[in-house]
């Protein structure tokens, strides 16, 4: 008898240890957390069928609808840098927001990049751009770095332009979206096989590969003798994929890539 009370007070225990991790809400989409200068953590989704980036409040309320604009033939990519004071000095919210369309004759991807506020407002176009990275560096102010490639050409080429912006990072820990630094694949688009710098993080960890709804497909260890790591997409289906690096202390680097 008294082996069996014990028994049932490990199950209680157990449960209770369990029922503490409680799921909170389902968003549809791909989706992550921001920390806005002024208004505070909100939630953000990318909607690629109604080309819309929404933000909730942290009850899952919705908050904001930013409409973005893609042309006719041309597909929303990645949504990145929802922010306040970042791109303008103003209070209105703004993102950078990345779309694409792909030569079915010729087998390439065209870019470009888009920074908008709330309003739709236009504050900077990059044609070509399928990548913006910000830096807050020290004394020389806030940059952002925005790669523009040229896959039309037989050797592609790529280009780095840099700009400065009026505002600043909010820091919330691991960066401006809640997962660390940007890490960037190559090639990009990538074939059968991605590579991903570990950007120097200790290990032992782990990379983790979602598909554009959110889902993991893919999840590989990596220790602190590599500066790198292979990401077999083999099978996986064409489209764009998020992944997220973790290190021996949380979230390292995360970035996305487009798989042929």
């Amino acid at each position: 008898m008294k082996t069996f009370f014990i028994s049932l007070l490990m199950l209680a225990l157990s449960t209770g240890s369990y029922s503490q991790i409680q799921l909170e809400h389902d968003y549809a989409a791909s989706a992550t957390l921001t920390n806005l200068a002024v208004s505070g953590w909100k939630y953000y989704l990318m909607d690629v069928t109604t080309n819309q980036c929404r933000l909730y409040n942290m009850n899952h309320s919705l908050w904001k609808t930013i409409s973005l604009s893609v042309p006719s033939g041309m597909y929303l990519y990645d949504v990145r840098y929802v922010t306040e004071t970042l791109f303008n000095t103003d209070n209105k919210v703004e993102l950078a927001y990345i779309y694409y369309s792909y030569d079915t004759t010729l087998y390439y991807y065209t870019y470009y990049t888009k920074i908008i506020n709330e309003e739709g407002t236009v504050l900077l176009s990059i044609p070509g751009c399928s990548y913006v990275d910000v830096i807050a560096a020290g004394s020389s102010g806030t940059k952002m770095l925005a790669y523009v490639y040229d896959y039309s050409v037989v050797n592609w080429t790529i280009n780095t332009l840099v700009y400065s912006v009026p505002g600043t990072l909010v820091a919330d820990g691991d960066g401006p979206e809640g997962v660390g630094t940007e890490l960037l694949p190559y090639p990009n688009p990538a074939g059968n096989w991605v590579t991903i710098p570990t950007a120097g993080h200790a290990g032992p960890g782990s990379l983790d590969l979602f598909n554009s709804a959110g889902r993991p497909v893919r999840s590989l260890p990596f220790d602190s003798r590599n500066n790198t790591i292979a990401i077999p997409l083999t099978g996986l289906p064409a489209g764009v994929y998020h992944y997220r690096l973790n290190g021996i202390s949380g979230p390292a680097g995360r970035g996305t890539l487009i798989h042929e």
